[in-house]
């Protein structure tokens, strides 16, 4: 606050105002702002959005804007804060960052002929879930606004989400855990819940309130109270109803699903709160079961950094940054849920392999089609925009240049087999007509504000013309006047001026003045001559002193018709929108394939996991060319012999990886997911071959850290984790282990590993690779044939040690840690003391238990099968 205004300014608040003793505009702020009480109100005033009262603190506080007062009356002064209209969408970002939500009041009446006070009211309210203004949105990100529910008696919850620039309308029911794991994939800007009220705490009047979910959605998300009625499901169907114009929620698939239902309605009803007459248009609720795709939890969505890395959360270095090659704003998104969301039907998925190598053999078709899509706007968000009338002129022109493009798209692709290409055979003629109509109207250097004129061609309105050509001084038409005036009178000396001072007047000398007309009236006198005004010459200075006015009003009116005659081709500009999305995302994974040498993956029902010269498709782009080293992987869930696919890999349903730290075991693992996810969002691999039986669930447990907001320590949150893949896991799933039971004594943590590798084995049959340093794991292989050892390659010469990076058959029984400790560069007297310890308890251990014998085939000291084997066994 500034020190030169008094305290006691910013001590108001709208609840302690007596309204009769604030003036006329403070009484219509507080009438609009009753409503919008946990809503900043920008308050329109002239070229500035104003906010007054909590407010403006608020918004002085956080935009870091100069706090100023404002005389109110009787009250004395008012806290008063404002940005200017123009740049108004990047405050409001800021805002919304901050958990805020900004309604917008507008003038709805011009000033100009406004008798008192100008009308105002709120035409629309901002929140972080119902964005559709360009600047405000993450053009590569959908943005979602998510509601849910929690079912009665039950650990389900109806899930809606949407996103209003796109016209997504989503609905499903989910336990809590896939419910956490679906949040983090569409990663919700905004949730809307019902709300809870708290035990009353000593000295509390009234309960305080939250919303009714979990702590762990509360704390990762932004949440938004409702009142518990609207998610009621009578109210809930009679806004669906309503809404869609429908008689029946079988229409979309929702007559068995109530707690989605209740969902949905909720979120209807808030956007009707919220966007007013703005309210998007949906063409339909798209109904799903999560069991469609291939399930991830949100550890595993993590871990695999599928759109961003762990330690940066940066895009680069991420899965999606290594295979997005798409042009369109429209494709990055569609790829985006592609990746997070793979898919398990078999059928889908080979019809994406199709297209994709259909692609691969013309390349001068792909190369065009690259072309052509770089010319494409974003249509699916530009149409939401026209639904919503928000839509600008600029918004036509960028529209105009997409639809333009599409009878090329039907040249390049008439003859395609695939049906993702097929569709652009026949060219969309209305939209190619509406994109002539938008040529026709729209000027190409029209500014982005509808009040600024300058919107419509020459030729769309006669009066248009007219009133334009007033302004550019109406050289024609007093050309003409003059002419005839001159036939009429007789006067051929007769001249028709403009002066500033005097308007437009007619200029006779006095040798004339005896043939004037009775109808020319006095207007000035001069020296030699009289000047005159006619109702006609008075009525066109009256027509040009308005024209502008007129103009841009006009302008204004001709766009708005075109703005709702555009609402007819909305329907025909999505469906085009997410064929041009899909054509764009099987372009990138044609380019991605020809680019990196990825192959078609075989996909079939089978328990197969097989990848011969298999590469992670991240880390291969990172390094040099050709310094990644290849590996293959031959699992299957099969419980009875397997034939060998590929000669150096022996198969398994269970593997059991042993190496140093930085040897690349966990790039191995996370290599051979990512290619399963691949595979399943129908994008070719990066091997040399790759037959992959369908995966239902793919899980991580690679490393942990301590979870302070729930006090759960290191060890804690491995063991959750891993309870979690033992009570979810099938045989169909993927499984990725690193290092289970670390977190605990040696002697614990070697049970439960082995004790989790058993029940995998026994019980689940998952595909599995467990990355570990507990190489008494090793002769686990004796007991189970499910179980093969691989080990990493590494060389040793004189204290030194090299990472071959290579998969082969086999254990290991040392770690290497004092040689790794050594390369990170701990002082030589610590790693020579770490190795004599080393020495010491190996040659001690050895004494004691009284037995040298080793077995040579399995790199394992024998003694150590005493751990887990009877001698019966």
């Amino acid at each position: 606050m500034q020190d030169n205004l008094r305290e006691d300014i910013y001590n108001h608040t709208s609840l302690n105002i007596n309204i009769d003793d604030a003036t006329p505009m403070l009484r219509q702020f507080m009438e609009i702002k009753k409503n919008y009480r946990d809503v900043i109100l920008f308050y329109r005033m002239g070229d500035f959005y104003e906010t007054f009262l909590e407010d403006a603190i608020v918004a002085s506080r956080d935009l870091e804007i100069t706090l100023t007062s404002r005389e109110a009356g009787r009250i004395g002064r008012i806290a008063m804060a404002g940005v200017p209209v123009k740049s108004s969408d990047n405050y409001i970002q800021r805002l919304l960052q901050k958990g805020h939500k900004v309604a917008i009041c507008e003038q709805v009446e011009d000033p100009s002929e406004s008798k008192g006070l100008v009308e105002r009211k709120v035409v629309k309210t901002i929140t972080a879930g119902t964005l559709t203004e360009s600047a405000l949105l993450d053009s590569n990100k959908n943005n979602y606004l998510a509601a849910l529910i929690k079912e009665k008696n039950s650990d389900y919850y109806g899930l809606a989400y949407i996103d209003v620039s796109t016209g997504e309308f989503r609905v499903t029911r989910a336990s809590l855990i896939e419910l956490i794991a679906e949040l983090n994939r569409i990663s919700p800007s905004e949730i809307i819940a019902p709300i809870k009220k708290l035990e009353i705490q000593s000295f509390q009047v009234v309960p305080e309130e939250t919303v009714d979910l979990p702590d762990v959605i509360k704390k990762n998300y932004c949440c938004t109270k409702r009142k518990a009625n609207s998610f009621e499901f009578d109210n809930a169907v009679i806004q669906i109803k309503t809404y869609f114009k429908i008689g029946s929620l079988e229409s979309f698939g929702l007559a068995d699903n109530q707690i989605g239902v209740r969902a949905a309605g909720a979120i209807l009803e808030y956007l009707e709160e919220t966007q007013l007459e703005n309210m998007p248009k949906f063409d339909v609720i798209a109904s799903y079961s999560l069991n469609e795709f291939v399930s991830m939890d949100s550890t595993t969505q993590r871990n695999l950094e599928l759109v961003q890395t762990v330690r940066d959360n940066n895009f680069k270095g991420s899965l999606l940054w290594a295979i997005d090659k798409t042009c369109t704003n429209m494709g990055a998104r569609l790829l985006r849920k592609w990746v997070l969301q793979p898919l398990k039907d078999i059928e889908e998925i080979s019809s994406r392999y199709t297209t994709v190598d259909e692609l691969l053999q013309d390349s001068e078709t792909r190369r065009e089609l690259t072309s052509l899509l770089k010319k494409v706007y974003d249509i699916e968000r530009l149409s939401m925009k026209i639904s919503n009338n928000s839509a600008n002129p600029r918004d036509f022109l960028s529209l105009k240049q997409s639809l333009f493009v599409l009878p090329e798209f039907s040249r390049l692709l008439y003859n395609a087999r695939s049906p993702y290409l097929s569709v652009f055979s026949e060219i969309q003629e209305e939209l190619v007509q509406f994109a002539n109509i938008i040529d026709q109207t729209i000027l190409e250097t029209t500014p982005i504000s509808l009040k600024d004129g300058n919107i419509i061609k020459a030729g769309v309105s006669k009066d248009l013309d007219y009133y334009r050509g007033l302004l550019n001084g109406g050289k024609e038409w007093l050309e003409r006047f003059e002419i005839e005036e001159r036939e009429k009178s007789g006067i051929k000396t007769l001249k028709i001026g403009f002066s500033r001072t005097f308007g437009y007047f007619i200029e006779i000398t006095n040798s004339n003045i005896n043939l004037v007309p009775d109808r020319y009236i006095r207007k000035q006198t001069l020296t030699n001559a009289e000047r005159y005004i006619t109702q006609e010459l008075k009525q066109h200075e009256t027509e040009v002193l308005s024209s502008e006015s007129k103009s841009t009003d006009l302008e204004y009116n001709i766009f708005i018709n075109l703005r709702e005659y555009a609402n007819e081709f909305v329907p025909k500009l999505m469906q085009i929108a997410k064929s041009i999305a899909v054509l764009d995302v099987l372009l990138s994974f044609a380019n991605v394939a020809k680019e990196y040498d990825y192959v078609m993956p075989e996909i079939n029902n089978s328990l197969d996991l097989i990848v011969e010269d298999g590469r992670h498709p991240v880390i291969e782009q990172l390094v040099s060319m050709g310094e990644y080293t290849p590996n293959s992987i031959h699992l299957s869930g099969d419980k009875y012999e397997i034939p060998a696919e590929i000669e150096e890999i022996k198969p398994a349903q269970f593997m059991i990886l042993t190496g140093p730290n930085m040897s690349g075991k966990s790039t191995y693992m996370r290599q051979n997911a990512l290619i399963v996810i691949l595979a399943q969002i129908g994008s070719f691999v990066p091997a040399k071959r790759a037959k992959i039986g369908i995966v239902d669930k793919i899980f991580t447990r690679v490393g942990a850290v301590d979870d302070l907001s729930t006090g759960q320590s290191t060890f804690m949150v491995e063991m959750n984790e891993t309870a979690l893949i033992l009570n979810s896991a099938t045989e169909r799933s993927f499984i990725i282990l690193d290092e289970i039971g670390r977190g605990t004594s040696t002697y614990d943590g070697v049970a439960i590993a082995w004790s989790v590798s058993e029940h995998i084995t026994e019980n689940i049959g998952a595909r599995t690779i467990f990355a570990t340093h507990y190489h008494e794991l090793n002769v686990m292989h004796e007991k189970y044939k499910q179980i093969e050892n691989y080990k990493i390659l590494v060389t040793e010469k004189d204290g030194h040690v090299e990472f071959l990076h290579r998969v082969v058959q086999g254990g290991t029984s040392r770690s290497y840690g004092i040689q790794v400790a050594k390369m990170a560069g701990l002082p030589n007297s610590v790693i020579s003391r770490a190795q004599n310890l080393m020495n010491k308890m190996q040659k001690d251990y050895t004494a004691k238990l009284g037995i040298r014998k080793k077995s040579e085939a399995l790199e394992v000291d024998v003694p150590q099968l005493s751990l887990f084997f009877k001698e019966e066994d």
